[in-house]
């Protein structure tokens, strides 16, 4: 699994707010443009971000 949906499930999981954290993770991850469409190989975007700290994305938000 991409490094960036590891911490995504772990934050999910941590708020205790999603029934599935797993598609709830790859559902926001691809929608982002962090996770190609309908795999979990992560684009360029997406290993750039998972080699970021939680700070460091904070810092840089994904372009729309």
């Amino acid at each position: 699994m991409p490094k960036i949906l590891d911490e995504a499930v772990k934050r999910i999981k941590a708020k205790g707010g999603a029934v599935n954290p797993y598609a709830a993770a790859v559902s926001t991850l691809q929608k982002s443009g962090s996770l190609k469409k309908g795999t979990l190989k992560p684009t360029k975007q997406g290993v750039a971000r998972g080699q970021m700290t939680r700070a460091e994305r904070e810092a840089h938000p994904p372009r729309r």
